[in-house]
């Protein structure tokens, strides 16, 4: 079987135990499967340290995406207002989910090549219109990582509910949600947990569940009624249920627990990404974000004048690597992920094959510019 390194922020490599776990077929509305359904759920419970006194974990077929739908739609609704702290194009969309259903919102933009500039949030998040703060924690854009607790003290400061979108950093990295102590947290099957594509992740207090009620504007993504049924049914999902999804996402969680759980992953994305970084300064490709607002999972750099993208990509996809395109408006760029089920070597072996190409057709090959021919 044909298996490509998939260098992207999602989907990403899975490994065989997780693809195998998806070779069963179960009932949606079998106690065999709901019993699943329920345990996992507890799981990631635990792996964002709280429990099910406080907190809820709430699954929603589709992708990450749905997900920040439903919280927007259920949590803000017709009556409140939310602040988008936006620096990259998922804060973008976020904007586009509260334009489609009529939410009220103020969008604040900053640079999509910098961490947000906390020292400047203030001042919108204490408005006193304001009932909500939602923002991305790793924003894949640029591959930015903003900061999540010093954020989260400013709308605790101010009494603004939180919502973030932690899609590809929920499993990159320890995050104790009882001492960052946000209402919503949402993240997708298919980044840094190792999943497959599918289903959408949302964490949230019990008392921010119970507040959705009657808010939502839609049927599927009731938020409050899809929480009140897992909750009172143990696991059950309202309407069809992506079976296969969670029987990988299950295997998938625990394989990260027998790996040594998150902060093992954690230290292995960082060498990964260290050892990208590395490697590219040394070729000479520019990385836009400052080391230390780099988030470890995914790294941007900029094009360079003699390369032509799309021949690089295609060259790479031959020898069974997928790169990721830009997302920089303005910028000639692309992105180099190192999450999901890689290895060492799988890294070394895409950093030889880019070695091989600027040796090729790079500035000192003697070769005209790709970009001329």
């Amino acid at each position: 079987m044909e298996q490509k390194i998939l260098l992207t922020a999602g989907p990403i490599c899975t490994s065989m135990r997780v693809k195998e776990a998806m070779l069963r077929d179960l009932g949606t509305r079998d106690h065999e499967y709901q019993d699943m359904v329920e345990q996992l759920r507890n799981e990631l419970l635990q792996l964002a340290h709280v429990d099910a006194d406080t907190h809820s974990v709430v699954f929603l077929q589709g992708s990450g995406t749905y997900g920040v739908e439903s919280v927007l739609d259920s949590s803000v609704g017709k009556k409140g207002k939310v602040l988008i702290l936006s620096n990259g194009a998922y804060g973008e969309r976020m904007e586009q989910i509260c334009i489609a259903h009529g939410i009220s919102h103020q969008m604040q933009s900053f640079s999509k090549l910098e961490a947000l500039p906390v020292e400047q949030l203030e001042s919108y998040i204490k408005e006193d219109s304001i009932t909500h703060v939602a923002f991305i924690h790793c924003e894949t854009t640029a591959g930015v990582l903003n900061d999540l607790e010093a954020i989260l003290k400013l709308t605790h400061k101010y009494h603004k509910r939180s919502i973030v979108d932690a899609m590809s950093s929920f499993g990159s990295m320890e995050m104790n949600l009882k001492e960052l102590d946000m209402d919503f947290l949402i993240t997708s099957s298919n980044k840094c947990l190792h999943g497959v594509p599918g289903v959408a992740i949302i964490y949230g207090k019990q008392e921010a569940f119970q507040q959705c009620e009657g808010n939502a504007d839609n049927l599927a993504m009731d938020l409050y009624k899809q929480w009140a049924e897992m909750e009172a049914s143990r696991g059950a999902f309202r309407f069809t249920s992506p079976t296969h999804v969670l029987l990988a996402l299950n295997e998938a969680v625990k394989e990260l627990k027998e790996q040594g759980g998150i902060a093992v992953r954690h230290d292995h994305y960082v060498f990964l990404q260290k050892k990208i970084q590395d490697t590219m300064k040394e070729l000479g490709f520019e990385a836009p974000v400052k080391r230390e607002e780099q988030a470890p999972v995914i790294t941007t750099y900029f094009i360079p004048e003699w390369m032509d993208f799309s021949h690089f990509y295609d060259w790479m996809k031959e020898r069974d690597i997928l790169l990721y395109s830009g997302k920089l408006p303005g910028y000639h760029a692309f992105r180099i992920g190192n999450l999901g089920d890689l290895s060492v070597s799988d890294i070394e072996r895409t950093l030889d094959e880019i070695r091989v190409y600027v040796g090729e057709y790079g500035p000192k090959s003697g070769k005209p510019s790709m970009v001329e021919e």
